[in-house]
């Protein structure tokens, strides 16, 4: 096989590639150790990970002049300027406000626009013209792809944007007792997003992440019902609209958690891969058997207990296993099933890597 675009575009097919394709998300802890135990500091190509991230960025002029610039350090969101309420707690450009834990290691969200109040017109919303032209990153998506990587842009789940802003009990409550608001609430938003992942698509990406969890431990976090009338036509829309574009991308979806009661819709509308298929709530072979000749599955390698704590010969065996079951005809990516932690050992993830490497059939 050629490269590593061949391997995933086989997969994706559902063929079996020479080696299962394999993604890294991992906490910046997690990086520099791995850069401290392969002495480079590109650890992907150590690893044998080919896959790139690339943003169609905000630009908010007006929020932009107040905001202070990034302050750096390992939590989620770091690198961004933000307006500073206090020494941990911040706001940012959608007005969206959250603080910084004692240990500098994670992010706790706080409060939103729209808490208080339901009234969307005294609202200034965000524009699609405040987001980045395709142009502007066009060039660097050609290069990664000329360097055999495979290349990602990333929306964010409008259900998580209108929960950040909202709040989520609130938000939950108005789909009952407030339809209307959250129709128009979710319009703004999709709005924003769609042109996001249509720009992307100019930009020339071979896929589109949509990013934000919709489901808990044991199931939605609303009725299916609701994610079929509220999301699936705007998704479907979004799927459409960005297709027009360039009609070969593919459509990942995220949501950690139970997903299984979306999973027929979210492949109705058109996306191509499911990720991450948390283990401690969908067993992964379940999921291969009944819908893994039309979804490509991505993680299913555990962040919360596998990884952690499990043994080297332990988490030898599992990839394996999950390579075996999961991977046999293609339509499968190993994973972690969200960002490593930075308490996992940094042999513990090498082992993940080798494993997948040596392999064989």
């Amino acid at each position: 096989m050629s490269g590593s675009r061949e391997r995933f575009f086989t997969s994706v097919r559902h063929e079996r590639p020479d080696r299962v394709p394999v993604d890294l998300w991992a906490r910046p802890e997690v990086i520099r150790a791995l850069q401290q135990h392969f002495r480079t500091d590109n650890v992907e190509a150590a690893l044998g990970v080919y896959f790139a991230k690339i943003d169609i960025a905000d630009r908010f002029p007006e929020f932009e002049r107040k905001a202070a610039p990034p302050r750096g350090g390992d939590w989620p969101g770091s690198s961004g300027g933000y307006i500073w309420h206090d020494e941990r707690t911040f706001e940012d450009p959608w007005g969206i406000v959250r603080r910084v834990g004692q240990d500098g290691k994670l992010v706790q969200w706080i409060a939103g626009p729209l808490v208080e109040r339901d009234d969307l017109e005294a609202y200034t919303f965000p524009e699609p013209t405040h987001l980045a032209e395709p142009a502007e990153i066009a060039g660097k998506v050609a290069a990664l792809k000329a360097a055999d990587k495979v290349v990602a842009g990333e929306v964010c789940m409008p259900f998580k944007r209108a929960w950040h802003m909202r709040g989520l009990e609130n938000l939950l409550c108005d789909m009952i007792a407030n339809r209307d608001f959250v129709e128009r609430l979710y319009d703004y938003i999709y709005a924003f997003e769609t042109e996001r992942a249509v720009r992307s698509a100019r930009a020339g990406v071979d896929f589109v992440k949509v990013v934000g969890d919709i489901a808990m431990e044991d199931r939605l976090m609303f009725s299916p019902k609701l994610f079929r009338e509220l999301d699936v036509p705007r998704l479907r829309e979004m799927i459409r609209r960005t297709r027009q574009v360039k009609s070969d991308i593919l459509f990942f979806y995220h949501s950690d958690g139970e997903l299984s009661a979306a999973i027929d819709d979210l492949i109705d509308v058109g996306f191509d891969i499911i990720n991450p298929i948390q283990p401690e709530c969908m067993d992964p072979y379940a999921v291969k058997r009944r819908w893994g000749d039309r979804i490509t599955m991505w993680g299913t390698v555990s962040v919360r207990t596998t990884l952690p704590r499990g043994t080297l010969a332990e988490i030898r065996q599992l990839v394996h296993e999950r390579i075996r079951g999961c991977g046999y005809n293609g339509g499968f990516v190993l994973a972690p099933t969200n960002f490593i932690m930075y308490d996992t050992p940094v042999e513990n993830v090498v082992a993940m890597f080798d494993a997948a490497r040596d392999f064989r059939w």
